[in-house]
């Protein structure tokens, strides 16, 4: 497989009064056709926002962004460019659908303003659509409010396939539904990506979520990916005590007999960051060397790579 997503050293920096924010710190990663990369991690740490990059939402400050094999000057793809190649889908259906719009409308537009298609082709388009995310006929006539929180979210996903994008980046698109809806929905992304060769960005701070629909994670801490990896061998070995952490956290006794720690404390400031490591400041393995050298992420077998000076 091919890769459709790269970033190479990718930064978002906002400037205060105290100095940069450094919300996305230096993100290297790929994501190949038809492949799902889980992005897991606390609030906070940028998953958001580098999910904003890389659809058009906000602008890197720094590094190289590649979609599809298109880059704008050498760096990064235009808005343009990248809403035929890449779509998002967000946390609230409810707000991400404009309320005064109809169903079919909300799916057609955006064949609408990209100029694709006659009136009947685009209308032939919208059922073709609803259909493969499980929408009846009579659900596109309804105003959003007039459908449950787990039909709006398949209309936010039927718009998102209508220009027929080879990336979709899913922001936390499953936390705000109840969990048998969660169910339904999480095998729908996994029939669309078996039928259309899609692939995921998929952003959640459900570790469980994340394992049981992606082929690889990658989790984030304070703007860096300090582990990334096969699905299984990120979830079986958690070599970063930051993962061990965040899979201690889930209430299952079968995983806290590990001897994972809960981690304490807050997240650092992203404009007042720790020395050295980031994450020293909770961890309970940190050592001198932990606050003079940041770690790289180094490969350390089974495909799995570890931003730790002790890692496992």
């Amino acid at each position: 497989m091919s890769a459709i997503l790269k970033t190479r050293d990718l930064k978002l920096h906002h400037k205060t009064a105290r100095g940069p924010l450094r919300a996305v710190d230096g993100i290297s990663l790929t994501l190949d056709e038809g492949e799902t990369l889980g992005l897991v991690g606390e609030s906070g740490c940028g998953k958001s926002t580098l999910a904003r990059c890389i659809v058009g939402i906000s602008e890197p400050t720094d590094g190289v962004l590649e979609i599809a094999g298109v880059t704008d000057g050498a760096r990064r793809p235009s808005r343009h460019q990248r809403a035929r190649a890449v779509q998002m889908i967000f946390q609230d259906p409810s707000g991400a659908l404009n309320p005064r719009l109809k169903v079919d409308r909300i799916i057609e537009e955006p064949l609408m303003v990209h100029g694709i298609g006659s009136r009947a082709e685009r209308k032939a388009r919208v059922l073709e659509t609803a259909e493969k995310v499980g929408l009846a006929a009579h659900h596109l006539k309804r105003l959003p409010h007039e459908l449950s929180g787990g039909q709006r979210q398949r209309v936010s996903i039927a718009r998102s396939l209508t220009l027929d994008p080879g990336i979709l980046v899913c922001d936390e698109a499953v936390s705000a539904l109840d969990v048998s809806i969660q169910a339904q929905v999480l095998n729908l992304f996994l029939d669309l990506q078996k039928e259309l060769g899609l692939a995921y960005l998929f952003i959640s701070h459900d570790l469980s979520v994340v394992r049981y629909i992606s082929h690889r994670i990658a989790v984030m801490y304070l703007g860096r990916i300090v582990e990334i990896g096969p699905a299984e061998e990120v979830w079986k070995r958690r070599s970063h005590p930051y993962t061990r952490a965040l899979v201690g956290a889930i209430p299952d006794e079968a995983v806290r007999r590990d001897g994972a720690e809960l981690l304490e404390g807050d997240v650092p400031s992203p404009v007042n960051l720790p020395s050295g490591c980031r994450f020293r400041t909770r961890c309970p393995l940190a050592q001198a060397k932990c606050a003079t050298d940041e770690p790289a992420l180094a490969d350390v077998g089974g495909g799995l790579s570890v931003a730790c000076h002790f890692p496992g």
